[in-house]
């Protein structure tokens, strides 16, 4: 995959505070996705690494002190300063969907929520909202890495995938309804107003749920006919094994030197009479058992 290749749905970036799933914009085009690395790449190369080494350079080729020894190590310095702004400004513009443990805010988390989300982004609204975020990511993740996409609905991962980011980006919204919830709740004068917006929230909350069991419902079937195809191809890699096994037979080289004891006795027995070297153990009799 090309660093210029927008992400796949679901990737797995590196935070300041951890390893998260992210699940990015359905609506993100490969031509913005381009001009995001390209932008990445030049803001970080014409930092002020690359500048001075470029006006160092300018000055010393300008003024010609390039052919003394000092001029000339004043451009080795300028070339080694481009040289690590390039890297650098590479490395950006290649981890762009990945790293985001920039001392600097990164140029995709400048808009939250324009580019993707993650299950962190999720923490501030409660312990069932969070769990139910990243279930619904990482299931969208499973579901357009299924090996059985050739057999379901191309369109349905991206329809899937839409949905999610609709229904995700919509639970985030309901952040100020929540606060506003939990200061009813402290009101002991308002328990009217208090079950009401809890109510409404519940009502978001149940649909989230439905959605998330559709959800499941559509990776389960995956995962188990992952599991038939799975069978369906050791049962012909089998038979495969098998043929090659039984093509591989070394029967003929068995009856090959099966006659060879028959032959290597005759020499042998015959060399033993010839030179009276008497004979061998096999031939003497059984020893006695001891009483």
């Amino acid at each position: 995959m090309s660093l210029l290749d927008k992400p796949d749905a679901v990737t797995v970036g590196h935070f300041a505070d951890g390893h998260d799933s992210m699940l990015w914009n359905p609506a993100l085009t490969t031509r913005r996705w381009r001009g995001l690395v390209k932008r990445a790449f030049f803001t970080r190369f014409f930092s002020t690494r690359s500048v001075a080494g470029l006006l160092i350079l300018a000055v010393v080729v300008g003024t010609g002190a390039a052919e003394t020894l000092g001029g000339a190590l004043a451009v080795v310095g300028a070339i080694a300063l481009l040289l690590s702004g390039l890297c650098d400004a590479g490395i950006t513009a290649a981890c762009l969907a990945t790293d985001h443990q920039h001392r600097h805010l990164c140029l995709l988390e400048r808009f939250p929520g324009e580019f993707f989300l993650r299950t962190a982004d999720f923490l501030h609204l409660g312990p069932a909202a969070h769990r139910t975020a990243g279930l619904l990511i990482d299931l969208t993740g499973e579901l357009h890495a299924t090996a059985t996409r050739d057999w379901i609905d191309p369109d349905l991962p991206g329809r899937a995938h839409q949905a999610v980011w609709d229904a995700l980006t919509r639970l985030i919204g309901t952040a100020p309804a929540r606060k506003h919830a939990a200061r009813l709740v402290a009101m002991p004068s308002e328990t009217d107003l208090a079950a009401t917006t809890a109510a409404a929230i519940a009502e978001f909350d149940g649909l989230l749920d439905e959605l998330l069991f559709h959800l499941q419902g559509c990776v389960t079937l995956t995962r188990e006919w992952e599991v038939k195809l799975r069978h369906a191809e050791l049962v012909e890699r089998t038979s495969a094994v098998e043929a090659e096994l039984h093509a591989a037979s070394i029967g003929l080289m068995v009856e090959v030197v099966e006659e060879l004891p028959k032959a290597v006795f005759a020499y042998v027995t015959a060399a033993r009479d010839l030179t009276g070297a008497g004979r061998f153990p096999w031939e003497l009799p059984a020893a006695e058992p001891t009483p």
